[in-house]
Parts: C-alpha cells; sequence; structure tokens
C-alpha cells in the first residue's frame, strides 16, 4: 500500500460514503484532507431490509451507490479501497448477496460487530482531540460520553481515561435516525408531531439505560458529551446558517451545540420555512433531520448536559487507524 491515496467506503444505512484518506508525513497518519475527496450517496439502505434480508431492490441500490464510488476514487487516483458495513447489514441473512455485490466493482465487503464500530468511533475521537490539543486548539476532559449517530443504530461509549485509550462502557442501540423515523415518525419525516417526537425521546432514554456510565450519572455531574455522524454535522451547517451559536467565548476552536438550540431547532425545522432551508441546505436528510435532534435532545436530557461537542472524526477514521495505518 505504500503510502498511495487509500479509499474507505462506509456502507451505513442511511448513507454509502466514500472517502480518500491521504498520508500526513507530519502525523504520521492516513486523513483525510478536503470535503471534496469524499462523495456521500443517499441511498438509504435499512429502507430494503424486510424479514431479516435485504430486497433485491436494496442490493440494486448498493450497487449503484459503489458504482458511483468506484468512479469516484479512480477519478482521485485510488488505487487501493477498503469497504465496511455497519447497522445496515449487521444481522441480515444475505450478507453474502452484498457481498458480491461489491466483489464485482473490486471491493471486499467487511460487516463491522457493534463492538469493532464503537472501537472504530473511540480511536477517530482520541485521536481528533489529540491533533487538536496539538494544534493549540480547545483542551479536552479525559473522561466523557460519545455518540455515533447513524441512520440504523447509534453507539454510545463512556470513556474515564483517554490517555489509556480504553473504553469503560460501550454499546450499540437501535436510535439511529432513519430507523426512529420509520419506527415512530408518520409521513415523510418532516413534520412530526409533538407525540411521535415525545415517542422518539422515550425509546432513546429507554435504550440508554442499559449503559452502566448513563446509569451513574447524577444531576450535579454531567459528564462531557461529544457527538459525530453525518446528522450532527448536518445540524452544524444549518444552525451557522441561521447564525445559532456553535462555539463559546471560552472555548474557541471547539463546536458546541447547546441543548436549549436543539430543542429550538425542533420547533423551527417543523416549519415551512424550516422545511424549505432543509430542502435547499441539506436535502439528503430531510427525512430524518427532525428525528435525529429529537434523539440529540434526549441524550442531552438523560445526561444532564447542556451541551455537547461535535467531533467531525468518527468510525471512518478509526477504520484507517485501526486497520489501515502502515
Amino acid at each position: 500500500m505504500g503510502h498511495l491515496p487509500v479509499g474507505v467506503i462506509d456502507a451505513g444505512s442511511n448513507t454509502v460514503l466514500g472517502v480518500v484518506f491521504r498520508w500526513d508525513g507530519e502525523k504520521e497518519s492516513y486523513r483525510c484532507f478536503s470535503l471534496k475527496d469524499s462523495l456521500t450517496v443517499h441511498a438509504g439502505l435499512i429502507r430494503y431490509v424486510e424479514a431479516g434480508r435485504m430486497t433485491e431492490e436494496g442490493l440494486s441500490v448498493l450497487s449503484d451507490a459503489l458504482g458511483q464510488i468506484r468512479a469516484f476514487f479512480a477519478g482521485k487516483g485510488v488505487k487501493t479501497a477498503a469497504a465496511f458495513a455497519t447497522a445496515s447489514l449487521r444481522g441480515v441473512g444475505n450478507f453474502a448477496d452484498a457481498a458480491a455485490v461489491a466483489a464485482r466493482y473490486g471491493f471486499s465487503l467487511s460487516l463491522l460487530s457493534g463492538e469493532e464500530e464503537a472501537q472504530c468511533d473511540f480511536a477517530g475521537m482520541l485521536q481528533e482531540m489529540g491533533w487538536l490539543e496539538a494544534s493549540g486548539g480547545p483542551r479536552f476532559p479525559e473522561s466523557g460520553v460519545g455518540l455515533d449517530l447513524g441512520g440504523g443504530s447509534g453507539q454510545l461509549l463512556g470513556f474515564t481515561s483517554r490517555s489509556e485509550t480504553g473504553l469503560q462502557d460501550f454499546g450499540s442501540f437501535p436510535i439511529g435516525c432513519l430507523k426512529l423515523k420509520r419506527q415512530f415518525v408518520s409521513g415523510d419525516g418532516t413534520s412530526p408531531t409533538d407525540a411521535e417526537l415525545q415517542a422518539v425521546k422515550a425509546f432513546t432514554v429507554g435504550q440508554m439505560e442499559a449503559l452502566s456510565t448513563v446509569r451513574l450519572i447524577a444531576p450535579a455531574s454531567p459528564p462531557a458529551f461529544f457527538a459525530m455522524g453525518g446528522t450532527v454535522k448536518a445540524v452544524v451547517r444549518l444552525f451557522d446558517t441561521l447564525r445559532l451559536p456553535t462555539s463559546r467565548p471560552d472555548s474557541p476552536g471547539r463546536t458546541i451545540l447547546r441543548l436549549e438550540d436543539l430543542n429550538r431547532g425542533i420547533r423551527y425545522f417543523r416549519s415551512e420555512e424550516g422545511r424549505a432551508l432543509i430542502q435547499r441546505q441539506e436535502p439528503g436528510r430531510k427525512e430524518t433531520l427532525v428525528t435525529g435532534l429529537a434523539v440529540l435532545s434526549a441524550i442531552c436530557g438523560r445526561l444532564y448536559a447542556p451541551e455537547l461537542t461535535v467531533l467531525q472524526a468518527g468510525v471512518r477514521e478509526g477504520y484507517v487507524i485501526r486497520h489501515l495505518n502502515p
């Protein structure tokens, strides 16, 4: 492999992403330098899982997404690529069919377990925190709770020491935005009722109780809360457009989403004006964005956390660290 650029494909429940990682000699690691080095296909694979199997239509959608990404990689000079799937294909009875589709494009598709996905998330988190601190950016706490919010699942991570790089507690829960939209929200997802959003929040909080880290949290000592994933990044972009605060004066360079703004966002993005903004700026998220905001709000509330810190790194960066870095 040497230090040639490598491609990583993340076949998730809502999106299939192809990302080009290039070697950074100073940091002695592969990293994605630019948004132009990534391609997002809003495939919604989880919609095509029926009775524990991916339908033929779903396999066709996957094929189309991988074809687009193969062409994208070719244009970027990528010769070596790795592909993995998470909640979108975890547990489906015909994963071999999906792997065969990937093989037709020259990709070997692996399936990450919930534990391996959590470990990749954590590795990506630690790398980003370390790089930001080394460049004179914000200082991060040694302990906290992390969330990787996807379309089909959410990985919750509890950690007590960044230096020991060990997870105290972790779990993969069925609280992904697209999964919960399909389960609790009627229509196209752009205008959920108060009752539907309350159902989303109650289900999310109920799932969290399986994590011992969450059960031990007291109102007087909320943990630092970190969030990753495409929905969280889309919220930041929309909040920037609305000029809602996404940082704090005492922590420059650190992207913050406040609980009160998440709740304001839930109200605004159900309005005609809010729906129009999503359609213009984040059309691939229009079905799931409000549901995702409800999940983030519910988790903040259960952790007694007044805000969350957004991280850009996640499972793909962690996968590179654990599987592709020389």
